[in-house]
């Protein structure tokens, strides 16, 4: 259980001084948490319980903004609902990639990492039976960086 004191607001009169302690109120807000983690301390279950909403408006606001979540295509139910599950999808496979990105890169939002992932400006030049790539030497260790973690993932077999 959690104590919190309600701090009120007092009608300000111009020709009284007013001690800051007379603006707290004499309520008290009362907060429980119930939890199964037995071998947690209460400050490791307050903290997990607080981190549990924490990201979720900005994830929303993600969601609207850079996947098209915010404006529906159509007045059909059904055309609305598989374009808003496509946007919802597109998401996750952002959330999912953002384990195999560099930690600096990861935390921004999809339209950075679009601009500073998939718009890299490169130039192929085919010289004989060779490729080459051409591109910045900043945006090609974050593009090595990106590759080798995604050679790490080992491939799931379905037998």
């Amino acid at each position: 259980m959690q104590r919190k004191a309600i701090k009120g607001q007092l009608e300000l009169e111009t020709d009284e001084l007013i001690d800051s302690t007379d603006l707290t109120q004499q309520g008290y807000i009362y907060r429980g948490i119930v939890s199964n983690q037995e071998d947690w301390t209460d400050s490791q279950i307050i903290h997990w319980h607080n981190q549990r909403g924490e990201d979720s408006e900005n994830r929303i606001k993600e969601l609207k903004l850079d996947f098209g979540g915010d404006v529906l295509p159509c007045s059909d139910f059904g055309a609305n609902a598989l374009y808003f599950m496509i946007s919802a999808l597109s998401f996750n496979l952002l959330a999912l990639m953002r384990l195999f990105l560099p930690e600096k890169l990861a935390r921004h939002r999809a339209i950075t990492i679009r601009w500073r992932l998939y718009a890299i400006a490169a130039k192929i030049i085919r010289t004989g039976r060779q490729v080459f790539i051409k591109m910045k030497e900043k945006r090609r260790g974050l593009l090595e960086a990106v590759l080798s973690r995604i050679r790490m993932i080992e491939p799931i077999v379905i037998e």
